[in-house]
């Protein structure tokens, strides 16, 4: 039961990401660029977070904590960035629908080869038919959500 209810949760966030994503594009309007509507939203995003490190009295990690860190591990604030930017000035050209579909085309593709690899430490799900029967017939469904 408590897998369906994470499941559920995930799917209340993949809405969020459509608001979140039509949001931003609205506000590149206001702001006159996509990069400033990228930026604010990246502010309100630290903000909020920097607020729940307060509330949660969460450890700050010390300096040699952060140097044992493997550098790439430090990319996912980079792809965050890249992947909000890309919302915002794809959304205007493409839609929403089409640019969520395609881009959770592309997340299931290569969370199949890190899955399959076991890459950055997440545990081996070997890639099946199955899986790769399901990212087919989304790629398909991008195709048909384009007519």
């Amino acid at each position: 039961m408590t897998k369906y209810i994470l499941i559920i949760a995930a799917l209340l966030i993949g809405g969020f990401l459509s608001i979140q994503g039509s949001i931003n594009a609205q506000l590149s309007s206001f702001l006159k660029h996509p990069l400033q509507a990228s930026l604010t939203n990246f502010l309100v995003g630290t903000l909020i977070l920097i607020l729940l490190n307060i509330v949660l009295r969460t450890s700050v990690p010390s300096f040699s904590d952060l140097k044992a860190i493997p550098w790439y591990l430090f990319l996912g604030g980079a792809i965050g960035a890249m992947f909000v930017t890309s919302v915002v000035l794809l959304i205007p050209q493409i839609g929403v629908t089409t640019m969520l579909a395609a881009s959770i085309a592309g997340q299931l593709i290569i969370a199949a080869v890190i899955d399959h690899f076991g890459f950055f430490g997440v545990s081996v799900h070997a890639i099946s038919l199955s899986r790769v029967a399901g990212i087919v017939l989304l790629i398909l469904g991008i195709l048909l959500i384009q007519r």
